[in-house]
């Protein structure tokens, strides 16, 4: 337990120091604005062993927002890059940014729902790109969901859930 509790903190730091990356956010104006704040938490999937981090940003306005997350599997020993169409399949990852954060390109509100997308990365089980895609319900200062993940082989779809809270 404290292995993954100091993974955490590692991957949080990371996600901390990266330079944040701008998400397009649509919705309302006032279903965004209830997003305004910094948000922060983690995420997990039992079926596959991966946890991580989660950061996102977004101004009070509710019209410019940054966000990435931070993803370790089990028995890998280091975050996930994202994924470079230009990579060809089992070679060495183009990191043009030198980040080790995955980024979260699109968040939807509307009402309390929030659902989005992430960037695609590369699935170290498949050696395929990968994208995930969350839904969630905003309760205050907590959003809470689920996720999947869905590559482009045949394998089978990967879920998970998540939890941010809005940091003072």
């Amino acid at each position: 337990m404290p292995r993954i509790l100091m993974t955490s903190l590692v991957a949080v730091a990371l996600a901390c120091a990266s330079k944040p990356t701008p998400v397009t956010i649509s919705g309302d104006p006032s279903d965004r604005a209830s997003l305004a704040g910094k948000w922060s938490g983690e995420y997990q999937s039992p079926s596959t062993g991966r946890t991580g981090s989660i950061v996102f940003n977004l101004s009070a306005s509710g019209d410019a927002a940054n966000g990435d997350v931070v993803m370790i599997p089990r028995g890998y020993g280091k975050a996930l890059l994202p994924f470079n169409q230009a990579t060809a399949a089992g070679g060495a990852m183009q990191n043009t940014n030198n980040s080790q954060v995955l980024t979260i390109k699109l968040v939807r509100v509307s009402g309390d729902t929030v659902s989005g997308v992430l960037d695609a990365y590369r699935d170290p089980q498949c050696d395929c790109p990968v994208e995930t895609t969350f839904t969630g319900r905003l309760g205050g200062d907590t959003i809470e969901g689920t996720f999947t993940t869905r590559g482009t082989q045949a394998n089978a779809p990967q879920t998970g859930t998540w939890r941010v809270k809005r940091t003072k």
